[in-house]
């Protein structure tokens, strides 16, 4: 028959040593421990957990103990009369000797108490820091993988391989750079023989998305004319494709010109190396702008106004194909031109051939950054080239941009 137990509810493990039954302490801390491990792998919160574990004893212990501890020392007679003792008395005192209390056990159940607390302790530690390694794996791996593609990528260009270097691209319906860049590349190719190397990682942004990461590029002249060694910091947005890792975007932050010593800032600030051309309309953004401002375009002494404009977002977030610049020569006269931006884009005047009529210089951001070239005809506004990189500076006849120096016929010929 149960009966209650005060003292085996408030310390049930010290009234089991004091009592000298040693068996239920270690199954209780062994039980708990493997409860705890359980909670510790599921998140469980652990003073939670322990409470409940303790309460759950306590209760058990104060209903049960003393029916316990009863058959407990009837099981311990029933084995002492049953041995080899045949002298009553030494039986007696033999009982006597391994029934009792004994302080003993509970300083033993002390002892026992703390190397479990170590181990809940020690295992909880262990158990944390394998999931953070656990959680850190993703990321190492897809760092892993970022920076092997960036080396096969550099790797491509250094073999001049225009396939290998291709399938790194991200692709889409609505990408339309992707032949640009080829021809970009293959100019590339035919001019200049260059050496790469990459340093100085740096991951902005880690997911199973997308990696933004900026990386700081040299690019040395091996075989080739009008090209400066330079240092540049490039930010690249790379997304998964088929399983594999792909360059979705990437920007110029910075070019450092080795022979020069000195940076220049693309993207971002109006070059101010020279003061013979109008520089601006920079857009703030890809999509949704209006510029506007008034320049004359054709030396007349008056004053003609440019708009620059960017659609909204429509379908994709990855172009705007509604970008429009627009010249009101008078008030007659109009012409405009609708292109497209895959980030936010730069308009440049310059007179680059001394005819009295300004020439368009369009910079846009792409898997490599290019500038479209633009003069003014009798029919309109009509492309000229596509320069590789973004413009670094003008000079008659000469465009230096981020990739090239680009010398011109004092007479440009528009491209069909």
């Amino acid at each position: 028959m149960n009966t209650w137990n005060w003292v085996a509810f408030f310390f049930p493990l010290f009234w089991f040593g004091y009592r000298k039954m040693y068996k239920p302490i270690f199954s209780i801390l062994g039980i708990s421990i493997v409860i705890n491990l359980l909670g510790t792998v599921l998140g469980i919160d652990e003073v939670i957990l322990n409470t409940v574990i303790g309460l759950a004893v306590s209760f058990t212990v104060g209903i049960t103990g003393n029916n316990f501890y009863r058959l407990h020392a009837l099981k311990r007679t029933r084995e002492m009369s049953e041995s080899n003792i045949s002298d009553v008395e030494l039986l007696k005192n033999e009982i006597q000797l391994r029934g009792g209390t004994s302080w003993k056990g509970v300083f033993g159940t002390i002892v026992l108490i703390g190397v479990y607390l170590l181990i809940v302790m020690n295992m909880g530690r262990f158990v944390l820091t394998n999931n953070k390694i656990t959680e850190s794996e993703p990321d190492y791996n897809i760092e892993f993988e970022i920076k092997k593609v960036l080396e096969d990528n550099i790797q491509a260009l250094e073999n001049e391989n225009m396939d290998e270097y291709m399938s790194m691209v991200y692709t889409h319906a609505e990408q339309t750079t992707f032949a640009e860049t080829k021809k970009m590349l293959s100019d590339l190719f035919e001019n200049f023989d260059l050496a790469y190397e990459l340093k100085d990682f740096e991951f902005l942004s880690i997911s199973e998305q997308e990696v933004k990461v900026r990386v700081t590029q040299i690019t040395t002249l091996v075989e080739g004319e009008n090209f400066q060694d330079n240092e540049s910091i490039f930010i690249h947005i790379l997304k998964p494709q088929k399983e594999e890792w792909k360059f979705f975007n990437s920007e110029v932050e910075s070019i450092k010109y080795l022979a020069e010593d000195q940076s220049v800032k693309t993207n971002s600030e109006t070059i101010s190396n020279e003061p013979s051309y109008i520089t601006a309309l920079q857009a703030p953004s890809m999509f949704d702008f209006f510029i506007t401002k008034k320049i004359d375009v054709n030396n007349d002494g008056i004053l003609e106004t440019i708009s620059f404009r960017g659609g909204p977002e429509e379908s994709s977030s990855y172009s705007n194909n509604n970008v429009e610049i627009i010249v009101e020569l008078d008030d007659t006269d109009m012409t405009s031109l609708t292109i497209s931006a895959e980030n936010a884009p730069i308009l440049y005047f310059y007179d680059i051939n001394h005819d009295g009529w300004m020439e368009i210089f369009y910079e846009t951001g792409a898997r490599i950054i290019g500038t479209e070239m633009y003069q003014f005809t009798p029919d309109g506004l009509a492309k000229v080239t596509t320069l590789n990189g973004s413009v670094v500076k003008f000079n008659p006849n000469e465009v230096i941009t981020s990739e090239y120096n680009y010398i011109f016929d004092k007479s440009l010929i528009v491209s069909n």
